[in-house]
């Protein structure tokens, strides 16, 4: 997958995330019965459903704020240790990174000497969880 095709699904899946609820909220208001009545309803029993859509909404907005931040993060490591521009880290780039330059002969799964995105990746996510 290209890394334009990346950025375009992700910002793909923060659009449908944005947009989605607000049309959950339109159809649930147009096809449960008596739907706007239920927005003047001032007892709290029928607010329940807009509250959790409500919560469920702040959850899914952190994690993707969580989740691109720290997508981003990684590429700009990523880019910062690749002075060639190749697309991979070599073992001479990765020496600017020490604990990178420790783990490299762990993270390099194919042995072909270099990381690539996928494998910088790896490395990125085994030292942000220990």
């Amino acid at each position: 997958m290209t890394t334009e095709l990346k950025t375009a699904l992700r910002w793909g899946i923060v659009l449908a995330c944005v947009f989605a609820p607000f049309l959950v909220v339109l159809s649930a208001l147009l096809i449960v019965p008596s739907g706007l009545a239920a927005l003047k309803s001032t007892d709290g029993v029928d607010w329940i459903w807009f509250t959790l859509l409500g919560a469920m909404m702040l959850g899914v907005y952190y994690f993707l704020t969580v989740y691109l931040a720290d997508e981003e993060e990684i590429t700009m490591a990523f880019h910062s240790l690749d002075r060639d521009q190749d697309g991979f880290v070599g073992r001479e780039e990765a020496k600017a990174w020490p604990a990178l330059s420790q783990a490299f002969e762990r993270f390099d799964a194919d042995r072909d000497g270099r990381l690539s995105r996928v494998e910088f990746e790896a490395f990125e996510h085994a030292t942000t969880i220990s």
